[in-house]
C-alpha cells in the first residue's frame, strides 16, 4: 500500500499502544497515513523486517461479528485469486484488538501504485470485482449480516438536506441559495433514478456478499495488474449489480482537481467503461451477467 507520510502530524498514544499488541519486531517509526475517512485513522508502522498498516475501525464497523464477517469474505476473495492484504493476528491470537474502546487491526503494507486512470487498470479492477462477486455468491454466513445499499436509501436524501448547513459552518460566505438549489436538484435526480431502477426489477434481485466500497482508493496496482484490494469494512449483503454500478462509475468517471469539481465532465470515459465491464463479464457468472444486462 503506497503511503504519503506526514511526520508533522502527531501519532496518538492510543495508536502506539495498539501497535504494541502485535509482534511486529523492532519498530522504527509510526507515521500517519493520510486519506480515507477521519473516523478510521491509519498509520504506517515501519519495523526492521517489514512495514505494516495499523488501522482503527470506525465505531459503526467495530463489532466483533462484523469484523469476523469481513475477514471471512477477505479469505474467500483471496481463495478466488484476488490479492488481498489479510489481517495479521495479534499476540492474543485474534485478528483485532480493542484499545480504549476502539478496535484496531494490522495489515501487511502492500507496495504498489495508485490509480492512474488507464484502461488497463480499469480492466484489472473489473476482473477483480467479478472474481470477488463470484466468491461472495458462494459465501454462506450464519449470523447477523448487514444488508444495505445506496439505492433508494432515505439516508442519502437526509445527507443532501444537511449539506447546506454543513457548508455554511465552514464557509459562511458561500452562496447558500445556489447550494440549496443544487442539493434539491441532486435529490430529485436521485429519486427519479431510484424509481427507474425499481421499474427495471431491482427488488426481484437476490442479495449476496459484496465489497460495498469498491473504488480506486481501495485498489493497489502493479502496472495494470491489481496488487491488492483493501478496506473490506463496508462488506455487506446487496444485489451484486449495486456494487458493480458503483465500481463502474468510480473507475470510468472523469475527475479533475478537487477545487474545480464544477468543471468535471458529466459523462463517463468510454474506453475505461468498456474495459471494466468486459473484464467483469468475463467472469462468466450468469446471475451477475443478467443483472448487468438489465
Amino acid at each position: 500500500m503506497p503511503s504519503y507520510p506526514v511526520p508533522a502530524l502527531p501519532v496518538p498514544a492510543e495508536a502506539i499502544g495498539a501497535a504494541g499488541r502485535w509482534e511486529l519486531g523492532e519498530v522504527e517509526s509510526i507515521v500517519p497515513l493520510p486519506g480515507g475517512s477521519s473516523a478510521s485513522p491509519k498509520f504506517v508502522v515501519r519495523a526492521a523486517s517489514r512495514s505494516y498498516v495499523l488501522k482503527c475501525r470506525a465505531a459503526h464497523a467495530g463489532d466483533a461479528e462484523r469484523i469476523a464477517f469481513a475477514h471471512a469474505f477477505m479469505q474467500a476473495v483471496a481463495g478466488a485469486g484476488v490479492p488481498v492484504a489479510m489481517p495479521i493476528r495479534a499476540r492474543t491470537g485474534v485478528a483485532h484488538e480493542i484499545v480504549a474502546t476502539r478496535t484496531w487491526e494490522v495489515f501487511p503494507f502492500v507496495e504498489g501504485e495508485r490509480w492512474s486512470r488507464q484502461p488497463g487498470q480499469a480492466r484489472g479492477a473489473g476482473h477483480a470485482l467479478g472474481c470477488m462477486h463470484a466468491a461472495g455468491l458462494a459465501l454462506t454466513w450464519h449470523g447477523h449480516v448487514q444488508a444495505a445499499s445506496f439505492h433508494g436509501n432515505l439516508k442519502v436524501l437526509e445527507a443532501l438536506r444537511r449539506v447546506p448547513r454543513a457548508v455554511h459552518r465552514v464557509e459562511p460566505d458561500a452562496d447558500m441559495v445556489a447550494l440549496v438549489n443544487a442539493c434539491e436538484t441532486l435529490a430529485e435526480a436521485y429519486t427519479e433514478a431510484s424509481a427507474a431502477v425499481e421499474e427495471a426489477g431491482y427488488a426481484q434481485l437476490d442479495s449476496q456478499v459484496v465489497h460495498g466500497d469498491f473504488h480506486p482508493g481501495n485498489v493497489i496496482f502493479d502496472g495494470d495488474r491489481v496488487a491488492a484490494v483493501i478496506d473490506f469494512d463496508a462488506a455487506r449483503l446487496e444485489p451484486a449489480v449495486g456494487d458493480f454500478a458503483n465500481g463502474l462509475m468510480q473507475f470510468a468517471c472523469f475527475r479533475g482537481t478537487a477545487p474545480r469539481v464544477a468543471t468535471w465532465p458529466a459523462e463517463l470515459d468510454a474506453l475505461r467503461l468498456a474495459a471494466f465491464t468486459h473484464a467483469y463479464a468475463r467472469r462468466g457468472d450468469r446471475a451477475h451477467s443478467a443483472q448487468v444486462d438489465m
